[in-house]
């Protein structure tokens, strides 16, 4: 009898040693992180997956899946998984969006993993604040890895055979624009973006054209509606269907872009993003980047905007959410990603590597914004509204280019929806 049970004994333990074993020597379970691509699409896709590539080889423990929303509908994809929550782990976000989802308590401040990270010091200053004034507590949701501005781009082969150069005013803006127009040859001078994200790029060339400097005044009213701009947008709106193409009443960022690099558009408004897709189609040599004239009140000036990563607080792992974000925004990842698609990046000693000098574009923006002349308009992105006023006012900047609305009382609409967001916000978080 007690053999029997001696021997029991000891096939019990032998099973738990065993047990034991396999737990200690199994290979532990490996962190699965989701990230949601803001801006997806065959220009930009490649290097993030590369870049995703890359963070895996070095981080064998942490799997990231990858998912592409394209630009159009991206904002209202995460608006939808920030209510049903259902966010993914990090994403890449709008600079305009941020202060909207991390007063909704969506995104989780950064500043404990960023104040600890080795490198910090070597992002710009200048951008890390910008973020932090987003918010009223000036904590930091997004690590920016990507810096952005506004220019025209233009065909230097069709200009050179024009004779024609650059607009240096926004006369010769305009003089141009009637000048390179020859509809035999299916060409016009210039595209109009008048579909989504219309009205985000009228912002720019309204303050560019005017070359006011602050968006609202001493009072707290809004500049939108200045007599300045109701100026330039009846002298824009004149050219739409008559020195642009007809279609361009229902033009997004890739229509535009489309426009431009199939030999319909001698020159378009975007920012330097467009990079990618210009040098894929045309090559280089066949287009080329020149700054916006100064504006009429002797001032150059330009809407800068930042793009990066933020973490959402439905995370189950934020640490492992936080190596993401910072590989994103590392030196090596903002030098491949930036070369790539023709942006600036955010970090010192990225900046001082010799393709960001060598590239043209790159140079005439750094160039631009050293000139005394040139001003950064802080347009109200920490309001929560500002990016929903925009996106609601396309349709009737629509109605403006068919003649349906007029000017004066689209910039109105747009000033005195900008006034009543400041006034709640001014409101609740006590400003003067």
């Amino acid at each position: 009898m007690l053999r029997k049970t001696a021997k029991k004994t000891a096939v019990l333990l032998v099973s738990l040693l065993l047990i034991s074993a396999s737990a200690t020597f199994s290979a532990p379970q490996k962190v699965k992180l989701t990230f949601w691509d803001e801006n997806a699409g065959p220009n930009r896709t490649p290097y993030l997956q590369e870049l995703l590539k890359r963070f895996n080889k070095v981080n064998p423990s942490i799997e990231v899946e990858y998912v592409g929303l394209p630009w159009s509908s991206s904002k209202q994809k995460i608006d939808v998984a920030i209510a049903a929550n259902s966010t993914p782990d990090v994403s890449g976000v709008s600079t305009n969006w941020v202060a909207e989802f991390a007063l909704n308590g969506a995104i989780l401040p950064l500043d404990p993993y960023f104040n600890k990270a080795p490198d910090k010091k070597q992002f710009a200053p200048v951008h890390i604040q910008a973020i932090r004034d987003l918010v009223p507590n000036k904590k930091l949701y997004e690590l920016p890895n990507t810096f952005n501005a506004n220019l025209f781009w233009y065909r230097p082969d069709w200009f050179k055979e024009a004779g024609l150069n650059p607009p240096a005013t926004w006369e010769e803006f305009f003089d141009i624009v009637a000048k390179m127009t020859d509809k035999s040859k299916n060409r016009y001078g210039y595209s109009i973006r008048g579909g989504s994200g219309s009205v985000n790029n009228l912002e720019m060339l309204l303050y560019a054209y005017s070359g006011l400097t602050e968006y609202f005044d001493k009072k707290g009213k809004c500049t939108i509606n200045h007599p300045l701009h109701v100026e330039f947008l009846k002298k824009y709106v004149a050219i739409y269907g008559k020195y642009t193409p007809e279609s361009d009443i229902t033009n997004g960022y890739k229509e535009m872009v489309a426009n431009f690099d199939n030999g319909i558009a001698a020159m378009i408004m975007h920012n330097i993003g467009s990079y990618g897709e210009h040098m894929q189609t045309l090559g280089p040599g066949k287009f080329a980047a020149a700054a916006f004239p100064v504006g009429k009140l002797g001032k150059r000036t330009a809407i800068t905007a930042l793009k990066g990563y933020v973490i959402y607080k439905g995370t189950k792992y934020p640490a492992e959410s936080w190596k993401l974000v910072h590989f994103l925004a590392s030196a090596e990842s903002q030098s491949y990603w930036n070369q790539k698609i023709g942006q600036l990046p955010t970090r010192l000693d990225v900046m001082n590597e010799p393709w960001v000098s060598e590239a043209q574009h790159l140079k005439l923006m750094g160039d631009t914004f050293a000139d005394k002349k040139s001003v950064a308009l802080k347009n109200p992105q920490y309001l929560p509204d500002y990016n929903a006023i925009l996106t609601r006012l396309d349709p009737a900047f629509q109605e403006v280019l068919l003649g349906k609305r007029p000017v004066e009382k689209f910039l109105n609409e747009w000033a005195s929806a900008m006034e009543k967001a400041k006034a709640e916000y001014d409101k609740v978080f006590n400003k003067k």
